[in-house]
């Protein structure tokens, strides 16, 4: 089974388990508005399912770069929000009074959720110039550090640091920011470059091609463009090194 199957695979059995687990929740919060009441068991199983449904979109978000380069990404934000899961149902059904087990919870949160953006900024973001990819790694370093102090606040590292609190902020802002852009002007620059692409290179190839009699099929020029766009690189990158290994 190669990684493109697996990953549809996986996209399938976490968009059906967030399907069913939103309509449990769903259909019980119509219940409770009916007048039925939930026991301590009932909400015990409400709070799994929203859980498991929440869980499973965050993975879904993970899986969109199974089928990329990135896919480590995704793989190993699937494994945390896995876990968090895990420990989330665990805590639901245990009821423990404790702060040290809700740290540990809020911070496999923190990862999944950074996890799950990352992945979806790394999908998103399919063309990729110099300018975006500066853009792309500073949204992803920002991330990263958004999550560390994240943790650091959950642990109670720097809870009375005023300047902590302003530098916190700022990190959060810039992140989202690179975060929308990135992706916002890979979907303009990708718009505009296939155009350019394809007059330029019928510009430059029509005394050849009129002088050989050949031509690039529709068929090749889109299958060129749809595996550049599965690897998130341009047709000029993606065929770049088969022309230098050529000469």
């Amino acid at each position: 089974m190669n990684t493109t199957t697996a990953g549809q695979m996986a996209r399938r059995v976490f968009l059906w388990a967030m399907i069913v687990s939103f309509c449990l929740a769903a259909g019980a919060g119509i219940l409770v508005l009916l007048g039925l009441s939930f026991d301590e068991t009932g909400g015990q199983v409400l709070l799994t399912t929203v859980t498991v449904g929440l869980h499973s979109l965050a993975m879904l978000c993970c899986g969109a770069v199974f089928a990329r380069p990135s896919r480590l990404v995704g793989i190993f934000g699937t494994a945390v929000c896995v876990l968090s899961m895990t420990w989330s149902i665990v805590i639901i059904w245990a009821e423990w009074s404790e702060w040290e087990p809700v740290q540990v919870l809020l911070s496999g949160i923190t990862l999944a959720v950074a996890f799950s953006f990352v992945s979806l900024l790394l999908a998103s973001t399919t063309h990729r110039d110099k300018l975006i990819q500066g853009l792309l790694w500073s949204a992803v370093v920002l991330v990263a550090l958004g999550a560390l102090l994240t943790l650091s606040l959950i642990w109670e590292l720097w809870w009375e640091s005023e300047a902590f609190g302003r530098f916190y902020g700022i990190v959060l802002i810039l992140a989202v920011l690179t975060g929308v852009v990135a992706p916002l002007l890979s979907a303009l620059r990708h718009r505009a470059a296939p155009d350019q692409a394809f007059q330029t290179t019928a510009t430059e190839t029509e005394p050849d091609a009129s002088a050989a009699g050949a031509a690039l099929s529709p068929e090749i020029a889109a299958a060129l463009e749809d595996e550049a766009r599965r690897q998130g690189v341009t047709v000029d990158q993606l065929v770049a090194p088969l022309l230098k290994s050529s000469r």
